[in-house]
């Protein structure tokens, strides 16, 4: 009889935690496109332009996690000063039955060249932002910024 007690024990530890570890979440980062120009609207060419991306990382000193900012998706601007950085997906393993489908999208950024001061959006700002009440999350988001750097 026990070990009937223990087989159905383990059949229900089983079943919780598929309900939370599963690869059923795919988070979408939006796709950017843009153009970079100077003072005088011309076009800048060969401008980086790099997606800045949270990463969370363990405080090993102390035992907690805090975020760091890296960049990702570096590209160089064409010659009409455009760029585009893809949308991307990636599988969210660990989530709660009760997520929400409705989220805030960011377009988070930073364009860079010499002799030019570097241009980088404030994380989440509310100028590079947009809902989306889809049941999709950041899928098909879009944004279309015009930069302007200024010179050193």
């Amino acid at each position: 009889m026990r070990k009937a007690g223990n087989i159905i024990l383990i059949c229900v530890l089983i079943f919780l935690v598929g309900l939370f570890v599963h690869p059923k979440k795919v988070i979408y980062i939006p796709k950017i496109m843009g153009k970079v120009v100077d003072q005088n609207g011309n076009p800048i060419q060969n401008a980086t332009v790099a997606r800045i991306e949270k990463n969370e990382i363990k405080n090993k000193e102390f035992g907690y996690y805090q975020d760091e900012e890296f960049k990702s998706q570096i590209i160089k601007t064409d010659i009409n000063g455009n760029f585009v950085l893809t949308e991307k997906s990636e599988i969210n393993w660990l989530h709660t039955p009760i997520d929400l489908p409705f989220v805030w999208c960011y377009a988070n950024f930073e364009v860079s060249k010499e002799g030019y001061e570097t241009y980088k959006t404030g994380y989440n700002a509310e100028k590079n932002s947009k809902f989306n009440e889809n049941l999709n999350g950041c899928k098909d988001i879009e944004f279309n910024p015009r930069i302007e750097l200024k010179k050193l």
